[in-house]
């Protein structure tokens, strides 16, 4: 199965080509992306291991807060210039909280908007992704900004959608270090999964895709974020994804 979870939002820079990347994708595998306001919550939750999970949307790492004192804070009030005072409470500052993917509904949400029950709050967090059944998942590609990053804690590693993927289950991640660039990063993933169904090892996969692409986008910023994280090796791919679904939100 091919999942692949692709989002445009206002409040989060609308952009056509998550569009375009989840549609090409999906054709690659012959199968559906789940597109813009079908990108719901629930759906995410409830996939149980498909072979591959993509999302190319939003992403987001809350940085931590500062009290009076000039010790970490106990919540987030008010962040950045999104208007997301709803992001408050007690807790907030696992970075497990602070790691976010942003999905159908979210703007709905950061405006105290009403939403569908399979909507949830539009926002999936690294403590949501702990909870998905990713045990046979041989590959996880998060085409959103910064969805490498998280908190560094000391003999344990990074915190964050990085952490949560491994602890789910998933044998391979595919992620960025910083915020990346709309159309260069579709064409880099569209070339990254026809070398891997062409039976490349996927770090190489992503590696050569990346030499392909610096010699139409020279700038490190256009092709340089992604890494490749777990087993470097071939997907375990048949050339069928039979009930394979995906999708983008708004």
């Amino acid at each position: 199965m091919f999942t692949g979870f692709c989002t445009r939002l206002p409040v989060f820079s609308p952009t056509q080509g998550h569009k375009i990347e989840g549609t090409n994708i999906g054709r690659l595998f012959g199968t559906n992306p789940l597109l813009e306001q079908d990108a719901l919550e629930a759906q995410l939750k409830a996939v149980s291991s498909p072979l591959i999970l993509h999302t190319a949307t939003h992403g987001f790492f809350l940085a931590d807060q500062e009290s009076e004192d000039g010790e970490p804070g106990q919540e987030l009030r008010t962040i950045d210039n999104l208007g997301m005072q709803r992001l408050s409470g007690a807790g907030i500052e696992s970075p497990m909280l602070r790691s976010r993917l942003a999905l159908a509904g979210a703007n709905t949400w950061v405006n105290y908007g009403d939403l569908p029950p399979e909507a949830e709050d539009g926002i999936l967090t690294a403590e949501d992704v702990t909870g998905l059944d990713l045990t046979t998942t041989d590959l996880v590609v998060l085409t959103a900004c910064d969805t490498g990053i998280g908190e560094v804690k000391t003999g344990e590693g990074v915190f964050g959608l990085r952490r949560a993927f491994v602890l789910a289950g998933a044998k391979t991640l595919v992620m960025s270090l910083w915020k990346v660039p709309d159309l260069p990063t579709q064409e880099l993933m569209v070339d990254f999964y026809e070398r891997v169904i062409a039976g490349a090892p996927k770090a190489d996969a992503l590696r050569e895709a990346q030499k392909e692409l610096r010699k139409k986008y020279p700038h490190p910023g256009d092709w340089g974020a992604f890494i490749c994280q777990g087993d470097p090796g071939v997907l375990k791919y048949d050339g069928g994804l039979s009930g394979g679904w995906g999708t983008t939100n708004s």
